[in-house]
């Protein structure tokens, strides 16, 4: 139970309890963590507001609401998440993120791109900063294993990961066996044995359909 102290309070110092006070406290914390966990536009991201589109979406949000609740991620369990552009795998991987928060663990999504970008020393110093956290999330990944010094650290903390039982989400647009072959093979069978891999193929980009939506005025 927290407690609040008036400064410079006329009747002297003194202190009393404020649940309501601790628990927005406990919010506005939690929400600081999501914030410099997740990227600011997947902020307000959470299972909740997942809108499923389909039999395959509807099993994503199922299996990524089983991965968070058993926090599968503390055993070394981890998520891959397939499918075309705009169809929510990031918002997934940012509820996931979300959740874990909340758990108590220490959780970061970042992009795959930006892992890669910038000198030799930015590039592992990147790799470096996140190995120890509780559960990754790579987003977006496509084809920067084709970068020798990225595959390199790619592998280095996936079996980092692998060898210390700690968990690793990621997305992509990459087909399975194209994923595969931009990971490289000792890479994706290091990871495979851990991994359940979901592959989102009967819907439409959401993109599209927003699209379509705003252009009803031309019916």
């Amino acid at each position: 139970m927290l407690y609040f102290q008036p400064e410079n309070d006329i009747y002297g110092p003194y202190s009393f309890k404020c649940p309501r006070y601790a628990k927005w406290k406990k919010q506005v914390e939690l929400e600081k963590k999501v914030m410099e966990a997740i990227p600011k536009k997947f902020w307000d991201k959470n299972f909740d507001n997942y809108i499923p589109v389909s039999e395959d979406t509807k099993t994503a949000l199922e299996v990524c609401r089983k991965y968070s609740s058993a926090k599968a991620w503390r055993t070394g369990s981890n998520l891959i998440i397939l499918g075309t552009y705009g169809i929510g795998k990031t918002h997934l991987a940012a509820a996931i993120v979300r959740f874990a928060i909340t758990q108590g663990d220490n959780a970061v999504l970042v992009t795959a791109p930006s892992l890669a970008s910038g000198s030799i020393e930015d590039i592992r110093e990147r790799f470096k900063h996140i190995r120890n956290v509780e559960l990754i999330v790579i987003d977006d990944f496509s084809n920067e294993a084709e970068h020798k010094l990225v595959a390199g650290e790619i592998f280095e903390l996936i079996n980092y990961r692998y060898e210390a039982e700690c968990g690793l989400v990621i997305t992509s647009n990459l087909t399975p066996s194209n994923l595969k072959e931009a990971l490289g093979d000792r890479v994706f069978d290091r990871i495979l044995e851990r991994t359940l891999i979901l592959h989102i193929k009967d819907v439409d980009s959401y993109r599209k359909r927003k699209r379509e939506k705003y252009l009803e005025w031309m019916d």
